[in-house]
């Protein structure tokens, strides 16, 4: 019997089903993962090919810098070509800039104005050092920075930076040390003569045989070189003597040597004969003595004693300045000790000046000034001639000119004066009376520079004369180390405002002042002389620190004024300065707080935001007053000086000498701020301050909840202060009590009497923050009652 099949069960059914479901989410998983797989792979090679493109476009093709023709510009930064036109010239200045820099584009035009100066001597060149493709970009890239960089060569081998300001003026002075390094000297009277002009002078006491130098003056202008690098301002002069025979009469063997000249002592170089250990002895011994110091070096003279400082105006083409050499006569007199040590005479130069009085004769600054307006007169009618004639140097006006030993008509005894020969030696590196008719165009070249500098230089500043300055006391009566410097007032006038002088106020814009790490002292007049000065060392020496104080009203825009919008309402700070800070910091009725700020300090704009909504909410307490003072430009006496800016003093009522600066290891802020005012006042001052500052929620405190809660606050003080008064009170009387008929008693019943008016008031004032429904009318009426209070 055959069985037929038996109809599938809908059970079966779902079995396949469910069989088949994880096959198709295993194919779709498969699926999903080579899909992920393929698009890493194409963002991966994708991410490669982006990378692989240069990320920064090249910029525009260099342009010219320089436009004018004075300047051979290599603005492809083509070195190789710069350095074979620099070999084939005797002397060359390049600047290396940067197209973009903004210190090369402000040296630009000083730098065009140099070139058509010395166009004539010097071959000068611009490269731009910046292009990245460029030669010397790839040359120099770790060498050169910042930009721009000026370096001057001297024939093929020699390479001298310039490191000084990038001001025509500045880089004139700097070539004319780089084409006359060495000045010849003849005569023991010349080395004087130029140890007046500088403040050092080495001098290479050489053999020369004919016109052969040697070895020795190789090192001296090598060194004179280098020199010329670091002394931009010529501080240091090199010259060289060419006979021996003058060594015997400065004390010196007759041998080839070099020497050291500063202004109170000489010192023979005994080290080995290269330019780099000449460089090194010279320089670790003139920083001794350098006068001109820069702001970095002042600290180290203060910690050793009291510096005078002098501030003046000081041209960089300059060769004497009055009021420099002024300072110079004072030290002299200062560092002059007759004790009979010294060994020769001419080896201290001030001894030798102030004994023989060659070289400072009485108003010798108006020969000076004499002189200037003599040689420029005659510079002009040089060049007049030299329009004019063909032949000017045979034409007999000018002969005497020529021959630079006397001049026409009533100046004929002028040319023999020291100020004279002092300004024909400083540019005229050669002997003029040994010149032949071979260096004729040597001589007129040279009389050329003479005249061109002498345009660019203005006439000296002459202090006023005077003929007495009193005796001052000496370095060696004194036992007090003191230092005197010499600065450019228009490069260090930010440090003469720190110290309190205001130059621009001054005459010739010359000023000095005394100053150690404790106290500053200025002149008590505006114009400077040598008997002000010489009075105000020995003002100093006498042990006077009173000084004149600096006052000055704000200058910085901080906001000084508050006003409620709603209200009306408004609240000015008081500026102080130096002549209303006592009336008004120590006023005994009132209750101050100063805000001590500077024009240099970030943080004191926060501050004065925050100190000024604090005087807004407390505008309405009479008895507590705000104001802010600029300690920078504002003297105070020591006591009312800050050491941090900003600062916050507070100066109570009936009790100044306890006054209290805020902590400045506190967060600053407007909680911590009033709680310094509030921890300062007397218990019955607190009410009305922690009522006002209740107004940040209304002039109703009823009407929030933090207002509520800020009456709950003051009513716990209140209860504080009266507990503590009840307690002095208290003791007072077990005083009175124990003491009866002593001497202290009426005392004892005045101070009682004034603890119960206070405790009568802080009653009243209890009561009343429970109907508090107006904060303006309750601070208000709380201080008129507070004013009742017998406090003394």
């Amino acid at each position: 019997m055959k069985l037929s099949a038996v109809a599938e069960s809908p059970y079966n059914d779902d079995v396949i089903s469910s069989k088949k479901e994880p096959a198709k989410t295993t194919t779709m998983f498969i699926v999903f993962r080579e899909l992920c797989f393929i698009f890493a792979v194409f963002f991966t090679a994708y991410a490669t090919f982006i990378n692989t493109q240069p990320k920064v476009q090249r910029g525009a093709p260099p342009a010219p810098f320089f436009l004018h023709s004075s300047v051979r510009d290599f603005y492809q930064g083509d070195l190789t070509q710069l350095m074979q036109e620099i070999t084939h010239q005797h002397y060359a200045f390049v600047m290396y800039y940067a197209p973009w820099d903004a210190d090369s584009q402000d040296a630009k035009d000083d730098f065009i104005e140099a070139s058509l100066f010395y166009g004539d001597k010097v071959y000068f060149a611009g490269v731009n050092c910046w292009e990245p493709s460029s030669e010397c970009r790839l040359t120099f890239k770790e060498v050169i920075s910042p930009f721009p960089q000026l370096v001057a060569y001297v024939g093929p081998g020699k390479a001298v930076e310039y490191k000084g300001p990038h001001t025509a003026d500045h880089l004139i002075k700097f070539l004319h040390s780089v084409l006359h390094p060495v000045v010849r000297v003849n005569s023991a009277h010349e080395l004087w003569d130029l140890r007046t002009v500088h403040d050092a002078v080495l001098v290479g006491h050489l053999n020369f045989h004919g016109v052969i130098s040697g070895l020795g003056y190789q090192i001296l202008y090598d060194t004179a070189l280098r020199l010329a690098s670091r002394d931009h301002e010529r501080h240091i002069a090199v010259g060289a003597f060419t006979h021996l025979g003058v060594n015997r009469l400065l004390g010196l063997d007759e041998k080839p040597t070099i020497v050291l000249y500063l202004w109170n002592q000489r010192m023979e170089y005994q080290g080995k004969a290269d330019v780099d250990s000449v460089v090194k002895w010279v320089m670790v011994q003139v920083e001794k003595g350098l006068p001109e110091l820069n702001s970095n070096t002042l600290l180290s003279h203060m910690r050793g004693g009291a510096v005078m400082v002098m501030f003046t105006p000081r041209h960089p083409l300059a060769s004497i300045i009055p009021y420099y050499h002024l300072l110079r006569r004072i030290a002299m007199n200062f560092n002059f000790c007759q004790n009979g040590t010294q060994m020769h005479l001419e080896d201290d130069f001030f001894s030798y000046v102030l004994q023989y009085k060659s070289l400072y004769p009485s108003g010798y600054e108006r020969a000076i000034l004499s002189a200037e307006e003599a040689l420029r007169q005659k510079c002009k009618v040089r060049r007049k001639l030299r329009q004019t004639l063909t032949h000017p140097c045979k034409s007999t006006t000018i002969s005497k000119w020529d021959n630079m030993t006397c001049f026409s008509g009533n100046q004929q005894g002028f040319c023999r004066t020291p100020s004279y020969r002092l300004k024909i030696m400083e540019y005229s590196p050669l002997s003029v009376n040994e010149y032949s008719s071979d260096a004729e165009r040597v001589r007129e070249a040279h009389l050329d520079e003479k005249c061109a500098l002498l345009e660019r230089t203005p006439l000296p500043i002459i202090p006023k004369e005077s003929p007495y300055i009193g005796k001052i006391p000496t370095s060696c009566q004194t036992n007090k180390t003191f230092s005197f410097i010499a600065l450019d007032s228009s490069s260090y006038n930010h440090l003469a405002n720190g110290l309190g002088l205001q130059l621009p106020k001054m005459k010739h814009r010359t000023s000095v002042v005394i100053f150690d790490n404790e106290e500053v002292l200025k002149l008590n007049t505006t114009e400077v002389t040598e008997k002000s000065v010489a009075d105000l060392l020995r003002r100093y020496l006498a042990g006077e620190r009173q000084r004149p104080l600096r006052s000055a009203v704000d200058t910085i825009n901080f906001h000084n004024s508050a006003k409620d919008k709603q209200e009306g309402e408004s609240v000015d700070l008081t500026e102080l300065n130096t002549h209303t800070f006592d009336s008004f910091a120590l006023n005994q009725s009132q209750n101050v707080v100063v805000m001590y700020h500077s024009p240099y300090c970030s943080f004191c704009l926060t501050l004065s935001n925050l100190f000024l909504s604090l005087a807004y909410f407390l505008r309405q307490v009479r008895s507590l007053s705000f104001a802010r003072i600029d300690g920078e430009l504002n003297d105070l006496p020591w006591q009312y000086t800050v050491p941090t800016y900003p600062s916050v003093i507070f100066f109570p009522a009936h009790r100044k000498s306890e006054s209290r600066i805020f902590p400045h290891k506190l967060p600053l802020n407007m909680h911590s701020l009033a709680s310094f005012i509030i921890s300062n006042l007397r218990n019955y001052e607190r009410m009305t301050v922690m009522l006002a500052l209740c107004s940040r929620w209304g002039p109703n405190p009823m009407a929030t909840s933090e207002g509520e809660m800020c009456l709950k606050d003051i009513r716990m003080v209140s209860i504080d202060g009266i507990s503590d008064m009840l307690r002095e009170y208290r003791t007072y009387l077990l005083r009175i009590q124990l003491c009866a008929s002593c001497p202290s008693e009426g005392f004892l019943n005045l101070r009682l009497k004034s603890i119960f008016g206070v405790l009568e008031y802080l009653k009243t004032a209890h009561l009343h923050l429970y109907s508090v429904t107006d904060i303006s009318y309750s601070v208000s009426y709380l201080e008129k009652m507070q004013s009742r209070i017998n406090t003394h």
